[in-house]
């Protein structure tokens, strides 16, 4: 409401000064202006022209303001609020001499035309809540760079690090339910670097690259419409950097904070330069099934492995299974007994065979027959 109320005001300020300009103007030089019904014509453009340019300035700083409330978190506005307060009390105390010269009538401006003369006292009401929003705005910027400056400065003060996203996190999204269920803690912070990209992958002309560009941007919609004051998106930026990935890597730094990646060589120079990295992999992996040799694993085989006679399936949790006697299987859902567990970089690897009683013998009416 408060919104609608403000452009309501400059719609109305913008008309009446594109009015009265419109008769100062024609009264002004009347000489020149010998068109019939010259200021009312001429007032009607200036107040359309006021019009307009106040309601399209009006809506853009409406559109600007409530973005910035709503991806702000409760505690930067309320540091917010208290810089603009500060720079509204200075802003006023410098303005204490100006207010008593004008109260004592020094620095008036006459006009001889009566129409100027009337946007005087217009004026004198604008330019100081001009200089009003200039300081307080000043304020604001104030406070959020000393914020992020003892941020540095005390890169301890909070219990658990920030945590920083990258784009093959956010694709995967995994990480949305690990935070939602509190495994992973502190505040969440998405560069605009990373959604810059995740935009020019929802625009890419693949159909692929844009599903997972979309899936990425409806999960951090969601994410921060859920966790307002947790889920932060920054917009520092390293300009004379070109990769993202480098990007991550100098804001995790700055921030000193922990990235959470599903990247692998995001990861191994994340730990060159001593910032500590969460892998979505590595967790997964830790949190499978552990098997033993001689326990009986029911998998379905989907495809034909390397070595001749080898069939692949895979478990609900991605864990690849490979059947050395299963290539005459494939498309069967069959029982498996382990045989070896090897762990790879990629992750768990199991090596089984078809279950004895599965075994691939003649079927019984076979053996009756060769008995007979």
């Amino acid at each position: 409401m408060i919104f609608q109320i403000l452009r309501f005001l400059l719609v109305i300020t913008g008309t009446i000064v594109g009015v009265t300009l419109a008769y100062g103007i024609t009264s002004t030089y009347e000489n020149f202006l010998e068109t019939e019904n010259a200021e009312l014509k001429l007032a009607a453009l200036l107040g359309c022209i006021g019009y307009l340019f106040m309601s399209m300035a009006g809506r853009e700083l409406q559109d600007w303001l409530e973005s910035k409330i709503e991806n702000t978190n409760s505690y930067d506005l309320a540091w917010g609020a208290l810089g603009m307060v500060l720079g509204l009390i200075s802003a006023n105390l410098l303005f204490i001499p100006l207010y008593f010269l004008m109260y004592r009538g020094y620095g008036d401006v006459h006009f001889q035309n009566k129409f100027f003369q009337s946007l005087v006292p217009l004026f004198q009401l604008v330019i100081p809540f001009f200089f009003n929003l200039l300081f307080g705005f000043l304020g604001i910027r104030i406070i959020a760079r000393y914020r992020s400056s003892q941020e540095r400065l005390q890169p301890g003060a909070v219990g658990v690090p920030p945590k920083v996203i990258d784009t093959s996190a956010i694709i995967d999204g995994r990480f949305a339910d690990l935070f939602r269920l509190g495994f992973i803690e502190g505040q969440m912070m998405i560069p605009r670097f990373v959604i810059n990209e995740l935009q020019f992958l929802a625009d890419a002309a693949d159909g692929t690259k844009r599903g997972k560009g979309r899936q990425g941007l409806n999960l951090l919609n969601k994410l921060t419409k859920e966790f307002p004051d947790q889920v932060l998106i920054t917009s520092q930026d390293f300009p004379e950097v070109q990769e993202v990935d480098a990007k991550l890597i100098r804001h995790a730094k700055a921030h000193h904070s922990t990235i959470i990646t599903q990247d692998f060589n995001l990861k191994r120079v994340a730990e060159l330069e001593k910032i500590r990295v969460l892998n979505l992999n590595d967790l997964m992996n830790a949190l499978k099934p552990i098997f033993v040799s001689g326990e009986e694993v029911e998998v379905q085989i989907i495809k034909p492995g390397k070595e001749a006679g080898q069939g692949v399936g895979f478990l609900s949790d991605g864990t690849m299974i490979v059947v050395e006697d299963g290539g005459d299987q494939i498309g069967k859902k069959v029982t498996t007994t382990v045989t070896n567990i090897l762990q790879t970089t990629a992750g768990r690897m199991i090596f089984a065979r078809i279950h004895p009683i599965q075994g691939g013998g003649p079927p019984a009416a076979d053996k009756r027959k060769d008995h007979t």
